[in-house]
C-alpha cells in the first residue's frame, strides 16, 4: 500500500450547516420531522444509486419522492415540489480539527494522498483556501471526470493519479466503503456521528483513529 485516498466533505472539510442538516430544516420548515440519521442515510442509499453528476453541477440532484420512499412516509406533492425547487449546499465550510493532523501524518509515513470527491467545481476554490493541495497528490472530483461515488471508475482514476492501490477514508457507507471495494480498495469508514451503529470492522469516530488503522496495516508483514 503506498496511496491513501479520502474524501473532502464530512470527512477533510466540514459544511456549516451540513448538507443534511439543511434537508433536515427545510423538512421541519413543512412541519416534517425526521431522525437525522434516517434523513443522512436515506440520502447515502439515494446518491449511492446514482453514478452520473447533473451536467456543469458535479453532484446529483435529491429526487424528494424517492428519499421520502426510503424512508417509509409518504408526502402531498405540493411540498416535494417546494423542497425540489431548494438548494441544499452551504457557502460556509472550515477544516475538521483533526484534518491536518492526519495529512501529514499519512505524509510522514511516506505515502501519496488522493481526494476523491463527489462535489461541485468550487472544489478547487475550497482547495485553495483551506491550502489543501500542499498535502495532496491529486484531486479526483466529480464534477471535472463526470462520475460519481461509489461508481468504481472514479476510483480506478485515482489509483492511476496515485500510481499505486492503497486504502479510501470516507464518511458515507454506502458511496465510500462500498465504492472502494468494488474497486478493489480496502476501506475506513469515519463515523463522526454515530450514524451507522451496525457497522464494526475498520469504523473510526474520528481521523486520528483513522491513522491509527493506517499505520497498523503499512506495519503488516
Amino acid at each position: 500500500m503506498k496511496a491513501v485516498f479520502v474524501d473532502m466533505g464530512e470527512t477533510l472539510v466540514k459544511f456549516k450547516p451540513k448538507y443534511h442538516e439543511n434537508v433536515i430544516a427545510s423538512l421541519k420548515s413543512l412541519n416534517i420531522e425526521v431522525e437525522p440519521r434516517l434523513v443522512y442515510r436515506s440520502l447515502m442509499r439515494q446518491w449511492a444509486e446514482k453514478h452520473f453528476p447533473e451536467p456543469n453541477v458535479g453532484l446529483s440532484n435529491v429526487d424528494f419522492k424517492d428519499l421520502f420512499f426510503k424512508m417509509g412516509m409518504s408526502i402531498p406533492d405540493e411540498k416535494i415540489k417546494e423542497l425540489e425547487s431548494k438548494s441544499f449546499l452551504s457557502s460556509e465550510y472550515d477544516l475538521y480539527d483533526d484534518a491536518i493532523d492526519f495529512l501529514e501524518g499519512v505524509r510522514k509515513m511516506g505515502l501519496k494522498v488522493v481526494m476523491i470527491t463527489n462535489t461541485t467545481p468550487k472544489v478547487h476554490e475550497i482547495v485553495k483556501n483551506l491550502n489543501l493541495m500542499r498535502y495532496l497528490d491529486g484531486i479526483v472530483a466529480s464534477c471535472d471526470v463526470g462520475i460519481m461515488k461509489p461508481h468504481p471508475k472514479i476510483f480506478y482514476r485515482a489509483v492511476e493519479v496515485a500510481g499505486s492501490s492503497g486504502i479510501h477514508v470516507g464518511d458515507s457507507y454506502e458511496i465510500d466503503v462500498l465504492g472502494a471495494k468494488r474497486a478493489y480498495l480496502d476501506a475506513i469508514l469515519l463515523d463522526r456521528e454515530g450514524f451507522y451503529p451496525e457497522i464494526k470492522e475498520n469504523k473510526v469516530k474520528n481521523l486520528i483513529e483513522a491513522l491509527d488503522i493506517i499505520k497498523g496495516k503499512i506495519n503488516c508483514p
